[in-house]
């Protein structure tokens, strides 16, 4: 399907606020990224300095730590608090080795701790990155890790855990309204387009309109587009072409009547065709040899295709220069600038 300058105008307008909407869509829900991982850093900071402190207190004066941290059960209560947390998928203190001592879920007690990406390297990358690692495949977890120290020994870790998909899951309801005022923007930026493009748009209408007239033969044709732009311009320039086409086509139906009047009472026979083979006029003897002669009938209807009139018509219009002389019939044909070629032709 052909688009015109309308839906073309429209079309753009609305693939650039479209493209526009996009990315700001994307930087903000980067920016959001970016403060949901900082969120769940901060909540991840804040409960592995609960555990840090309980910790510190439980294994200060015992031989066997891990055995203290293990039976401790306000510890045990503070781990197992952590998964009321929107991001946390787990909380434990994890020996040297690298085995749960304290685990917030107890089956995970004793096994090895999987290693996950850090979260305090993610936080370091482009907002874009952050957001590209939160809607990664089917979401993973990150790791905050903060060390666990007994007289400046360490004795083992604090492993927070977070999930991407808990904070896909946040990002998803602050989508709704950033997906419902882009829609609004684009729809918007539709209906001003359409508005915009029928205000530019009415002057080539108007010139369009004034085209058909002249093309039908109006006189005096003229458009008022203004003066203040582009458009009032062009105006002004088709009034100017419209005035000396009236001009010429006045010029040349007096140069058409006084040939008219000059051909008239001749014996020989006289017609005059147009650049679109019609005749124009026929005199008296034009119309005495060829009956049907008249004006506005094509040289196809009136004679055949060996007639001298139609063939010495057609040999005319297509090289503009005379033929003959012959005697008895004589033919005038206009071209399409209005000059003239006369060709006397024999029946």
């Amino acid at each position: 399907m052909r688009l015109g300058i309308k839906g073309k105008q429209v079309l753009g307008v609305t693939i650039i606020v479209g493209a526009v909407v996009v990315v700001l869509s994307l930087m903000h829900l980067a920016g959001l990224a970016t403060v949901s991982l900082d969120e769940s850093r901060a909540r991840a900071e804040l409960l592995g300095n609960a555990i840090y402190h309980r910790a510190r207190e439980v294994v200060a004066d015992n031989v066997d730590p891990y055995q203290a941290l293990h039976s401790d059960p306000g510890l045990r209560s503070i781990l197992e608090a952590s998964l009321y947390d929107n991001n946390v998928t787990f909380a434990a203190i994890v020996s040297a080795d690298g085995r749960a001592v304290v685990h917030a879920d107890r089956s995970q007690e004793g096994q090895p701790v999987p290693v996950a990406a850090d979260l305090g390297d993610l936080l370091t990358r482009s907002s874009f990155s952050k957001l590209t690692a939160i809607y990664r495949d089917q979401g993973r977890n990150l790791d905050y890790a903060q060390p666990l120290l007994l007289d400046d020994r360490p004795i083992g870790s604090i492993h927070i855990g977070v999930s991407t998909l808990l904070i896909r899951r946040d990002l998803a309801k602050s989508l709704g309204p950033a997906a419902l005022t882009a829609l609004l923007a684009l729809g918007i930026a539709v209906i001003g387009a359409t508005v915009l493009a029928q205000l530019l748009l009415r002057p080539i209408h108007v010139i369009r309109s004034g085209l058909t007239r002249l093309g039908k033969g109006e006189t005096g044709v003229r458009v008022d587009l203004g003066e203040e732009d582009e458009f009032g311009e062009l105006g002004t320039f088709f009034n100017t072409v419209s005035a000396q086409i009236a001009a010429d086509r006045s010029h040349m139906a007096g140069q058409v009547a006084h040939l008219e009047s000059a051909v008239e009472h001749l014996e020989d026979a006289v017609a005059i065709v147009g650049p679109d083979a019609r005749l124009l006029f026929a005199n008296p003897a034009m119309r005495s040899l060829v009956p049907s002669a008249a004006a506005g009938v094509s040289l196809e209807e009136l004679v055949a295709v060996d007639h001298p009139l139609r063939r010495m018509a057609e040999d005319t219009l297509i090289t503009r220069q005379s033929r003959g002389p012959t005697s008895n019939l004589s033919l005038i044909a206009f071209g399409r600038n209005g000059s003239s070629v006369g060709c006397p032709i024999a029946c």
